[in-house]
Parts: C-alpha cells; structure tokens; sequence
C-alpha cells in the first residue's frame, strides 16, 4: 500500500509542476501579448485622432496588464512555496469590474440604467468582499503575533 501511495503522491507532484509550468508559460504569453496590444492600441488612438476613446480603451489593456503582473506574482510566492492568497482573485475580480465600467462609455451599444447598477453593484460586493477578506487575515496575523508574543502563554 505504501509504494501506491508513494507512487500517487509522485505522480500528483510531477503533475502539479508541470501544471504550475503551463501557467507560468501562459501568463507571460498573456502579459506580452497585452503589452503589444496596449501599445496597438495607443498607435490607433493617435492615427485615428480619437485620443479620448483610444485613452479609454488604452487604460482597459493597462487595467488587464496590472491583473497579469498580480497573478505573476502571485505564482511566483506559489512556487518559492508561500501559499496562495485568495484577496489576489478578489483583486482581480474587482479589476475586470472596473475596466468594464471604464469600457461602458466607449462601448459599441449604450448601456442601459441595469446594466450600470449590475456593474456597480458587482464592484461594490467585490469592494466589500476583498475588505472583509483583507480584514480578516489582518486580524489573524495579530492574533498569531500576541499568541507568540508575551501577552499569552504559548499553550493557550
């Protein structure tokens, strides 16, 4: 039994590397191709002297450019062994929100008055969630910190 679980784990392992490695490959061919497209769209934004609209749709790219830069990093703590901090995939969400809400004024149909409250609704719920997330784990750090610290014996 022991050389099947020990054959399991080794296969679960391998599998979780080479996953991590899919990733990590995907993200910088994501990031790269999002800078080239970023930088596209300032070049159409200029030659097609719509600077406002070019802008909006510039700062969208920037907005997923920043998500990516987050998940790299965020992969990068994963494979040097820290654990994964769900507050990074509330950040995310939140920053897709509001890259939509920055889209919805140069858009290629108008948005309707339930449309914009879905968004802003959407985004305020995230807001709250990554608050109370992040309020939480702060919370839990200094409960560990007095735990270890003199205020409490170190049993209790």
């Amino acid at each position: 039994m022991k050389r099947v679980i020990d054959y399991t784990t080794n296969l679960l392992t391998w599998t979780s590397r080479l996953t991590h490695i899919v990733i990590s490959l995907a993200l910088v061919t994501a990031t790269a191709l999002l800078t080239a497209l970023f930088f596209h769209d300032i070049y159409m934004a200029i030659h097609s002297h719509s600077l406002i609209k070019g802008f909006l749709h510039a700062l969208g790219i920037l907005l997923l450019l920043w998500t990516m830069v987050e998940l790299i990093n965020t992969e990068l703590d994963h494979l040097r062994g820290g654990a994964i901090d769900v507050a990074v995939f509330i950040e995310v969400a939140l920053v897709v929100v509001v890259r939509e809400i920055i889209m919805l004024p140069v858009a290629e149909t108008h948005p309707t008055w339930i449309d914009l409250g879905m968004w802003t609704g959407a985004a305020t719920l995230l807001g709250l969630t990554y608050y109370f997330v992040r309020s939480g784990q702060h919370l839990l750090s200094q409960s560990v910190v007095t735990r270890n610290g003199t205020d409490l014996p170190p049993n209790q």
